[in-house]
């Protein structure tokens, strides 16, 4: 057997998908026309993405990351499973690691103060799992992730919360607030010129662990808020839309530890054992 049969064999599915997407390119060129300027200016375009490391979030606003997200993980969506989500281009490993209840931020940290808790649970039985670790990270209440704004502190509003015996977990956040993800970058400029926004809704991003389950990666989003039915990456799902109820007793608001009404949310994760 030749070298080159041996390559193409072993590079079957690159020699696959290269060729129905140079196929594909080419009847997009042909059926609009393209001119030799236009493709002068797509090749600068993707220069400048590259530079501004925007690849990845160009992925995003193209519907691209959220379908390739659905093929993945299609044989994990049934009616007992929480429903996965795109991990999101600004995910940072290794956030620090907090017993149940936990905290994502300082106290005095700006914004509306929500306390996340619930379960982590088998999906096929409902059983609590034990010592179950939520990844968490989100935005603040204006919209910025730390290792986007160099007025947070490192890992602010990101932790990992190590859910107890009954897998139980809770932490304390702020609410966090919807984004643009342009923001003036190359990406950004190719929304405004087709006419498209590139706002996302507000949202927390989870990556949850238990032993002998499939890691669940998603995002949970907060009702009533701008850009649910339209955002930019087309990510929203309904039932990871979760129910806020603001609390305004004094009396609670002293058993939480803060001086104003907060918000509270209940969500259980129901995770899939692996096969």
């Amino acid at each position: 057997m030749s070298k080159e049969l041996v390559t193409a064999i072993k590079n079957h599915r690159l020699i696959e998908v290269t060729e129905k997407l140079t196929m594909a390119i080419k009847d997009v060129v042909n059926e609009c026309e393209i001119k030799e300027e236009e493709l002068l200016k797509a090749i600068s375009f993707l220069n400048e993405v590259g530079k501004k490391g925007e690849f990845h979030l160009l992925s995003d606003v193209l519907g691209v990351s959220v379908l390739v997200d659905n093929i993945t993980y299609q044989d994990d969506a049934d009616a007992d499973t929480t429903l996965f989500n795109v991990e999101g281009p600004l995910y940072r490993e290794e956030a620090p690691i907090q017993q149940s209840p936990g905290s994502l931020c300082e106290l005095d940290e700006p914004g509306d103060v929500l306390f996340m808790q619930g379960k982590v649970i088998s999906a096929a039985t409902g059983n609590p799992i034990p010592n179950a670790l939520l990844d968490v990270w989100q935005a603040n209440a204006i919209g910025d992730y730390e290792n986007e704004d160099e007025n947070q502190t490192d890992y602010n509003l990101r932790a990992r919360i190590l859910a107890d015996h009954n897998g139980y977990y809770e932490f304390r956040t702020v609410v966090p607030a919807g984004y643009d993800i342009g923001k003036g970058g190359p990406v950004g400029e190719l929304m405004k010129a087709v006419g498209r926004h590139a706002m996302r809704p507000a949202h927390i991003h989870f990556k949850i662990e238990g032993e002998s389950f499939k890691t669940l990666t998603t995002q949970l989003f907060p009702p009533n808020v701008p850009w649910l039915d339209s955002d930019a990456i087309g990510a929203v799902k309904e039932p990871l839309i979760m129910k806020l109820e603001k609390v305004t007793d004094p009396v609670e608001c002293k058993k939480r530890g803060v001086t104003t009404p907060f918000y509270i949310c209940q969500y259980d994760f129901r995770l899939k054992e692996k096969v």
